[in-house]
């Protein structure tokens, strides 16, 4: 399968360094490299694009802008001279984000995730439509999921899982007895785990609502863990709540 590739950055050095890296792995097809957001709404507005790969800081309309206006935005990944900027990624759908300058290795890890996110999308029919309702990425009848780290694959229950917790270029997963350190994103996460038992509830953290004990302004306690709320997402994190049968 070629994956298409969109490449957006005002600097023609970042975008030509990009091409090249792009053009060096058989599965990807490069659709266009353009200068602005603006040019590239465009253009996804004409033609279905696979990988997104944009960069935060631009004039008029900046990488984080031009998601928050696309309808069904591709899989994105965000290229910055900012490392602070690219935080904001955990916010939107953004499978990874990418510091310059960018290592081929870095690169290629990227397209991965962006590759298996899409993959799992086209497995399971999600339409790609996150704005009002999450679908899950998982057969919710199975029980459990199955986690590369530290070369071993280790077998977990949903049940068991008390939340995500984003942690640079990995996530940890929290349960009662471990925590599993795991080379992927929340987003990739987020959108894996079952929608009617899992919520983001900060950019850095999903939970699971079985294991919630208290909920106090804006914490969350889980175990003995304290998490906070964002604000932007309390409204979405209370609802789900109301849907379990608050009283």
């Amino acid at each position: 399968m070629k994956y298409k590739v969109l490449i957006v950055d005002d600097e023609e050095p970042a975008r030509d360094l990009l091409r090249i890296y792009a053009e060096k792995l058989e599965e990807l097809e490069v659709v266009d490299t353009l200068s602005n957001a603006l040019s590239a709404k465009k253009l996804l507005s004409q033609e279905k694009v696979d990988i997104l790969l944009t960069d935060i800081q631009m004039d008029d309309l900046t990488g984080i802008e031009l998601l928050q206006v696309l309808k069904h935005p591709p899989t994105t990944i965000f290229t910055t001279a900012y490392s602070e900027y690219a935080l904001e990624g955990y916010a939107l759908d953004v499978v990874d984000y990418l510091v310059k300058p960018i290592p081929f290795q870095r690169f290629c890890q990227a397209i991965d995730r962006a590759k298996e996110l899409i993959d799992y999308k086209e497995r399971k029919g999600d339409v790609q439509d996150t704005t009002n309702e999450k679908a899950s990425l998982i057969d919710t009848t199975e029980d459990y999921f199955f986690v590369k780290t530290n070369r071993k694959i280790v077998r977990l229950n949903y049940a068991d899982l008390l939340f995500v917790e984003s942690y640079g270029e990995y996530v940890k997963l929290y349960t009662k007895d471990d925590i599993i350190l795991a080379l992927q994103t929340t987003a990739f996460m987020e959108n894996m785990l079952p929608a009617a038992d899992f919520v983001r509830i900060h950019r850095s953290h999903i939970v699971n609502l079985s294991h919630i004990r208290e909920i106090d302004g804006n914490e969350v306690y889980i175990d003995e863990y304290r998490l906070i709320i964002s604000k932007r997402m309390k409204e979405g994190f209370l609802a789900k709540i109301r849907d379990k049968g608050m009283i």
